[in-house]
């Protein structure tokens, strides 16, 4: 990730943040919808914890994201 952002609940920037992973952090994919607004979200995990939310796929840089949907 190029800058810090917050992992959301769940597919909607509105929805409440779990975490905020700042830049260089790194995320394991699990799987990916497409909101009601046409943005895709990709559900990640913190590599080296537990944690994890949902991430705007444009917040992923170098890769598209989970190729996998939920």
């Amino acid at each position: 990730m190029a800058g810090d952002y917050h992992l959301e609940t769940g597919p909607y920037q509105t929805c409440p943040a779990v975490s905020l992973a700042k830049s260089g952090t790194k995320v394991w994919y699990h799987c990916y919808v497409t909101n009601a607004h046409g943005n895709k979200w990709t559900y990640v995990r913190v590599e080296g914890s537990s944690t994890a939310g949902w991430m705007s796929n444009d917040n992923i840089t170098r890769q598209h994201g989970a190729s996998t949907p939920c």
